[in-house]
């Protein structure tokens, strides 16, 4: 971790907020540091003495911490069809978040955030101090300013007053019984009651190291400390936050949710399809009728996107006017300034060698001109991700200085490593436009980077690899910043399914915290909404598996995949599909015709074990032939596929059947050792401790013409970062 910053200044002004009645503020400053600097397990005497006289010191004052930000985003985000129109919703979102809701602290930059009390305001989210009487004011400008700038945006603001000593230990609350202060000795005794114990353990939930079933004292008193910290007052207000979100009148004012009547003889928003459009425009070359909300996002979606189409389209029906600060925030300059940070990254060598200026360079005009990049063309990637126990990690963190240190370390390590995957397999593209002239465009879209979540299109064929470097790149770089969640190595009985020196081994890092993530290639014409219900699909199963191998303390993240060759391959869910096609039925299976979700590390074996075949010249043929029996194999046993596969490659010989007996005999199916001293039998591995079987057979074949032969080790072996960048 980084040096913590100072809050002691900004939380004293909150305190000393009357003129007329002013506190020794330089001594409270003092005694604020000192409050945050010392022990985590004062006795209750200790404490009861320190709470009298801080209250004597602020005159039985409170400070108001107050928490907000949007919900509902992604509908919010995705209600039109249209790039320019998503691109500017997310703009906007983001504008306000980090630009909009700051100002009503009184500033805008970053590097102020401290002094004026705001702890982090990143991630759609903003957590900050204010005076006892201003906290629920700011709240609720809070939601009115989502409001104004987005007008259709939901949004939910609380606020809530601690004394100073909480902002240290938590929530303080007297014990009805013996009227006296709330601490361990009194946990300790409920502990004792079983109907209380269930209650009890899941809000005192037990720090790593700790057993979840251990009742003796002393893992009892690590449990309640654990809890009573500055995170305790953060999950006050989330649990306000949420409350609030779902009873429009509960802690404040009635919220003021947009409202938009449909009239019988209104004609509907092309963009919505659901608000009554007022404006009807030609937009690039297209007839549009439009909401005053899809109308601000197209043109706010034109501007940051440096469009060179007509604008007066938007003056001649509204006098709102898009704010400077907006354009300058938007991901397009963050990734030009980021080029000239790195000139030595392969994308800002590429700029270099066309000779074309990067001010020529454009954002993409839709996402047809992003699949002119990927090869084979036509496709799109789109990468969802996330990361893993985020808001456990952030429970637990003591102080609004680790609230503040961790949130800038999150934002910093995701937009890092996207913006370093993208330098590193992205080249600027020449397209060709609908109208037939050609230009440079940056081939991809950022529609969302938060503190520990990102969302972005890419080209089809390049997507699997920027995936996996953007999940290297940020729990390496989060292995750094953070300390390991814990101590303990991956037990025993948990190992890698694959077994390949893949890059991921020979850069070995610990991570913690992981990141897991959901990619989904499709056709460019696939409707962005369909393609994003599935992506989010995805990635939780990928959090599912990044959740059961943290209970085995490996802590990295997983990905899963699809490849939708034709938007009618799913027709329901992603779940139902693989459950009919590949014999996924979860713990029920016997035979699973899939090894997904696969971990970073084996996903890296999964697409090197695709490029060893390519590179091996593998006829085709012959790899299909074998899925065909493999889906022809109606019986739960796996030796007819066995002995298919061995005759397989027995008839090819030379290269491909050398690349088949490392990567799929020796890396998959002999690497790991289950229960029993069960091995593989190719190109089955057991499914885990049990009985049933395993492949990634379909998996190979589904990603097979999305994988280039040319492996990432270029990538891998550039500049380290820390060099690249210019002073």
């Amino acid at each position: 971790m980084t040096e913590m910053h100072d809050f002691a200044p900004a939380i004293a002004a909150c305190f000393d907020y009357d003129p007329d009645n002013p506190l020794d503020r330089r001594a409270l400053e003092e005694e604020i540091r000192t409050l945050f600097a010392q022990s985590e397990a004062p006795t209750r005497d200790e404490l009861i003495s320190q709470d009298r006289r801080l209250q004597q010191m602020t005159r039985h004052r409170r400070i108001a911490l107050v928490y907000g930000g949007a919900t509902k985003i992604k509908g919010y985000v995705f209600e039109a069809p249209k790039l320019p129109e998503i691109r500017g919703a997310s703009a906007l979102l983001d504008w306000v978040n980090e630009g909009e809701l700051p100002r009503l602290w009184g500033t805008q930059s970053p590097d102020e955030f401290v002094e004026k009390g705001i702890i982090y305001a990143s991630g759609g989210n903003i957590l900050a101090f204010a005076p006892a009487d201003k906290g629920q004011e700011l709240a609720t400008a809070i939601e009115h300013c989502y409001t104004e700038s987005t007008l259709t945006a939901n949004s939910v603001a609380v606020g809530e007053t601690f004394s100073l000593l909480e902002l240290r230990y938590g929530r303080l609350r007297t014990n009805p019984r013996t009227q006296n202060l709330y601490w361990v000795e009194d946990f300790l005794e409920d502990c004792q009651f079983d109907q209380k114990w269930t209650a009890l353990t899941a809000y005192y939930y037990p720090p790593e190291g700790v057993a979840p079933d251990d009742r003796s004292s002393e893992a009892l008193r690590q449990r309640f400390l654990n809890r009573k910290t500055f995170g305790e007052l953060v999950t006050v207000l989330a649990t306000k936050f949420n409350r609030r979100r779902d009873e429009l009148a509960y802690a404040g004012e009635p919220r003021s949710v947009p409202f938009y009547p449909i009239l019988p003889w209104a004609e509907k928003c092309d963009s919505s399809d659901i608000r009554p459009a007022v404006i009807s425009e030609t937009i690039n070359d297209e007839q549009r009728q439009m909401s005053a909300a899809s109308a601000r996002k197209r043109y706010v979606g034109q501007r940051v996107k440096k469009s060179a189409l007509p604008k007066d389209w938007f003056h001649r029906n509204f006098d709102w006017e898009i704010p400077e600060s907006l354009e300058e925030r938007s991901w397009e300059k963050q990734w030009e300034d980021n080029l000239k940070k790195h000139p030595r990254s392969c994308y800002a060598q590429a700029v270099a060698d066309s000779g074309v200026k990067l001010i020529d360079i454009h954002p993409p005009q839709d996402i047809g001109e992003i699949s002119q990049a990927s090869s084979p063309g036509r496709y799109i990637g789109v990468i969802y991700a996330d990361g893993n126990n985020v808001g456990r990690l952030i429970a637990t963190l003591r102080a609004p200085q680790n609230y503040h240190e961790t949130s800038n370390i999150l934002r910093d390590a995701a937009k890092q490593a996207v913006f370093k995957a993208l330098a590193d397999y992205l080249v600027p593209a020449l397209v060709r436009s609908e109208r037939g002239d050609s230009r440079w465009i940056h081939p991809f879209e950022i529609l969302a980077i938060g503190g520990d979540d990102l969302f972005l299109i890419v080209p089809g064929s390049l997507a699997f690899d920027i995936a996996l470097a953007i999940g290297y790149n940020f729990e390496a770089k989060l292995a750094k910043k953070l300390p390991p969640v814990n101590q303990a190595v991956a037990s025993d009985s948990f190992m890698q399914r694959y077994g390949a020196e893949t890059l991921l081994q020979t850069a070995p890092y610990t991570p913690s915290i992981g990141l897991s993530a959901g990619v989904i290639i499709a056709q460019e014409n696939a409707p962005i909404f369909f393609l994003r219900d599935l992506v989010e699909e995805l990635l939780k199963k990928a959090k599912d598996r990044a959740k059961q191998n943290a209970s085995n303390h490996y802590y990295s993240g997983a990905v899963d995949f699809m490849v939708l060759k034709s938007i009618t391959m799913v027709t329901d869910s992603i779940k139902a599909f693989r459950k009919a096609a590949l014999g996924d039925q979860g713990k029920e299976s016997t035979r699973r015709l899939t090894a997904r979700p696969y971990t970073w590390h084996e996903f890296a074996g999964l697409l090197a074990t695709i490029r060893a075949l390519k590179q091996a010249h593998t006829p085709r043929s012959q790899l299909y032939r074998l899925r065909r029996v493999l889906d022809a194999d109606a019986s739960p046993g796996i030796i007819t596929s066995v002995m298919e596969y061995l005759y397989t490659r027995a008839r090819l010989r030379g290269a491909p059947a050398a690349q088949l007996m490392t990567y799929i005999e020796h890396y998959w199916c002999h690497g790991p050792t289950f229960a029993g001293g069960r091995k593989g039998m190719p190109p089955w591995l057991p499914l885990g401790d049990t009985d049933a079987w395993e492949t990634i057979w379909p998996d190979l074949l589904e990603a097979y013409d999305m994988v280039p032969e040319v492996g990432p080790e270029a990538a891998y072996a550039l500049v380290p970062e820390d060099e690249q960048e210019q002073p």
